[in-house]
This record gives C-alpha cells, sequence and structure tokens, in this order.
C-alpha cells in the first residue's frame, strides 16, 4: 500500500512538472504578445551594433580613415537583413491565415534569400578596405 502511494505520488509529481515544463517552453517562444520592430527601428540598432563593434575594436588611426566605408556597408548589410524578416514575418502571419500554404513554394523563396543573403556577404568581404583586417 505504501509503495503505490509513494508511486503515485511520483508519477503525479513527474507528469506536473512535464505539463508545467510544456507550457514555460511554449510561452518563451510565443511572441504574438510582443510589440515586434519597425524598420528604422532595426536599422538604428544595426547602427548602434556598428558603433559598439568599432569601439570594440579599439582602431588604429590608419583602421580608422577606413571605418566609414566598411560601417555604410555592414549597416546595409543588416538593414536588407531587417527588411527580409519583416517580409518574412508579414508572410508568416498571412499563411496563418491561409489552410494550406505552398511549402515548395515557400522552399524556394527561402533558398532564393539565402543565396541574396550570401551575395551581400561576399560583396562585403570583397569590398573591406585592407587596412581594416591588419592586426593592431
Amino acid at each position: 500500500m505504501r509503495k503505490t502511494i509513494i508511486h503515485l505520488t511520483t508519477a503525479a509529481l513527474f507528469t506536473g512538472a512535464a505539463m508545467t515544463g510544456s507550457a514555460i517552453a511554449r510561452d518563451r517562444w510565443d511572441r504574438t504578445d510582443r510589440a515586434e520592430l519597425t524598420a528604422s527601428q532595426i536599422t538604428d540598432q544595426a547602427a548602434a551594433r556598428a558603433a559598439q563593434m568599432k569601439a570594440d575594436l579599439r582602431l588604429t588611426p590608419e583602421q580608422d580613415k577606413n571605418w566609414s566605408g566598411f560601417q555604410a556597408a555592414i549597416v546595409e548589410v543588416w538593414t536588407k537583413h531587417a527588411e527580409h524578416r519583416i517580409a518574412w514575418r508579414n508572410v508568416r502571419a498571412n499563411q496563418a491565415d491561409q489552410a494550406n500554404p505552398d511549402l515548395i513554394e515557400q522552399m524556394r523563396k527561402d533558398a532564393d534569400d539565402q543565396i541574396a543573403r550570401g551575395n551581400d556577404r561576399k560583396k562585403l568581404a570583397d569590398g573591406r578596405p585592407a587596412a581594416l583586417c591588419e592586426p593592431r
């Protein structure tokens, strides 16, 4: 009798913990109650990230001469990425309304977007000033 009570209590505790854990995980990933950032807010964040990057790098005067070109390029890449995220968010919101989204078409679009982001990164890497890449 005593073992049965212990087993039932243990099972109830594990079940409760599993259900609570799923609810916490679901709430953590449920972003419907959060305000989404606008494109200008995301661009402002990109500029702030670039400024923080510059401060963290502690550039030499020679490297600092080339920073403005690099900063403009990296902010442009980050801004394009932000615009892509906003477009993706809108598409996902519209798909929630549809009963049967076209998954193959979505895969094609995602692949095209990845190619575009890769090309942007390649342009950034190819156009970077050599003085920024030199060690201090």
